[in-house]
């Protein structure tokens, strides 16, 4: 386990052969797409495109490649189909409602606040990349301050200014996210250690949907977020060489799933539960450290 916390990582390592390399482009612009997160189907393997839009991925024989990024349609690609570039379509779809006006910021109101001093569980990325979102209802108290000013994230970080990215989602029939409520990256820098991480988006002008909505945090698999450690296994003194992608984020202990989902390989699913571990979390599920401050 890293360090003496206790951090959830939803992957673990796989032996891979074969390497692909290519630069993933809109299908319209021609433009390079940066941190493009990428699976093979149904196998604990993945990456993210860099600032360039360039990857490389090792895998074992012709496989099912998705590629995910905020703003485009997601795609599927045999692998032996995957060449010199991979062109992604723009998405054309309404998002949910957005208002934007010019306003005075005179009334603020924070929800979902957590005490930094009393979190010491994690969740953690290994060396594919996931999404794990967190759900705020509406609440008729929100009416004078509906819009999204702050997002403040508990992150926890070895290495300096690792980067995350923040998708904003609107709620399926059955709980699940949809959609996006603002359909570009939002990206965040947790700086060393562990550190309340605020990303101001007042400039954004969006208004709490009345139906509620999803942050997710989505990990990037890229070379500056990469830390590389040892441990040893519970009985042995043997030391083993672990690889993480930072930041973790800190979570709190919830009593139901209902809140909290993971998207992994293209399908999302509810958060599971904890068992063992930390005292307080032990058969609790792991709600993400998110606080929102809303304004008028």
């Amino acid at each position: 386990m890293k360090k003496a916390l206790l951090i959830t990582f939803f992957l673990i390592s796989n032996i891979c052969f074969g390497q692909l390399k290519s630069v993933i482009i809109d299908s319209e612009t021609k433009g390079k797409i940066p941190y493009v997160n990428i699976w093979v189907e149904n196998e604990n393997i993945g990456t993210t495109s860099n600032e360039n839009g360039e990857f490389e991925l090792e895998i074992d024989g012709n496989k099912i490649v998705l590629f995910s990024a905020i703003g485009f349609e997601t795609r599927k690609i045999s692998s032996d189909s995957i060449k010199n570039t991979v062109k992604l379509k723009p998405l054309i779809t309404e998002l949910e409602e957005i208002v934007i006006s010019s306003k005075k910021l005179t009334q603020e109101l924070t929800i979902g606040e957590f005490k930094k001093s009393k979190i010491n569980n994690y969740f953690g990325c290994g060396i594919k990349p996931w999404i794990t979102a967190r759900y705020f209802e509406y609440k008729d108290d929100y009416e004078k301050t509906s819009f999204l000013k702050t997002i403040r994230v508990l992150t926890k970080s070895d290495v300096k200014n690792s980067k995350f990215n923040i998708r904003l989602y609107g709620v399926r029939e059955n709980g699940e996210p949809k959609n996006y409520i603002y359909n570009q990256n939002i990206i965040g820098i947790a700086k060393k250690g562990k550190k309340t991480t605020e990303i101001d988006v007042s400039k954004l002008n969006i208004e709490f949907p009345k139906s509620g909505f999803f942050i997710a945090i989505e990990w990037f698999i890229i070379e500056e977020n990469k830390y590389e450690y040892k441990y040893t296994m519970e009985g042995s003194r043997k030391k083993l060489e672990g690889i993480s992608y930072e930041p973790a984020i800190g979570t709190i202990p919830a009593e139901t799933d209902e809140n909290s989902w993971i998207f992994n390989q293209g399908k999302w699913r509810k958060v599971w539960k904890n068992n063992g571990g930390i005292k307080k979390y032990n058969g609790k599920y792991s709600l993400m450290a998110i606080e929102l401050t809303l304004s008028n």
